[in-house]
């Protein structure tokens, strides 16, 4: 449920992104929920390290293998604007007969490069704010073709600069030069509220094992 919904918060972000629909482009990189991924590196003396990056879910093993794409999300001084979301857990609010009542958090996390947005500005952060929480619905919706109805979405606020939400990744210097003037970081409290039919649920079943060779 976690990474639908999430896919659903990242839909209404899609017109800002660089070769979407809006007038507005400026994300570059845009994904729903994302996982941690572990990989192996070596460090300026060719020691073996572990590398932790943040991956869009759904990102294959074959994809992570392919050159670049497991830094798809990283910062790097090519881009403008990164966007993702960070799955904050699910909570159980109440049971009306089969009709259960749900409150999704997430943390939308976004990187920037200011210069190459067209500003040198001490911070723009507060104008993206706006522009990407503007994109929300402010009343409620249903999501067509899925289980998911009477969907709400609030904007809890912005986190301060001291909770870095890199800190999570194995970033080093030559990525956690990128989190400096003039480049930026934030993050949005965001939860989605929404109601689901439990007759509509799909049961879980075990399904073929699928060989995976590492």
């Amino acid at each position: 449920m976690t990474i639908e919904l999430g896919n659903i918060l990242k839909s209404f972000l899609e017109p800002l992104r660089v070769g979407g629909a809006g007038s507005n482009q400026f994300i570059d990189k845009l994904a729903g929920v994302v996982k941690t991924a572990v990989r192996s590196g070596k460090d300026s003396n060719n020691n073996k390290i572990l590398q932790s990056f943040p991956i869009a879910c759904g990102t294959s093993f074959e994809d992570c293998n392919k050159n670049g794409v497991y830094t798809d999300l990283v910062p790097n001084s090519n881009l403008g604007c990164i966007v993702y979301f960070e799955d904050l857990g699910v909570r159980l609010i109440s049971e009306e007969g089969n009709k259960r009542n749900w409150k999704a958090s997430y943390r939308l996390v976004g990187w920037l490069n200011q210069k190459k947005l067209g500003f040198d500005d001490c911070s723009i952060t507060g104008q993206v704010v706006n522009t990407i929480i503007n994109q929300f619905p402010k009343s409620f919706f249903n999501v067509t073709g899925s289980i998911y109805q009477k969907c709400s979405i609030e904007i809890l606020g912005q986190d301060p600069k001291s909770t870095n939400p890199f800190l999570k990744y194995s970033y080093d210097e030559d990525k956690t030069q990128y989190l400096m003037h003039p480049f930026d970081y934030f993050s949005i409290q965001v939860d989605i509220n929404y109601t689901v039919d439990s007759r509509c649920l799909t049961p879980f079943e075990k399904q073929p094992s699928i060989n995976c060779n590492i």
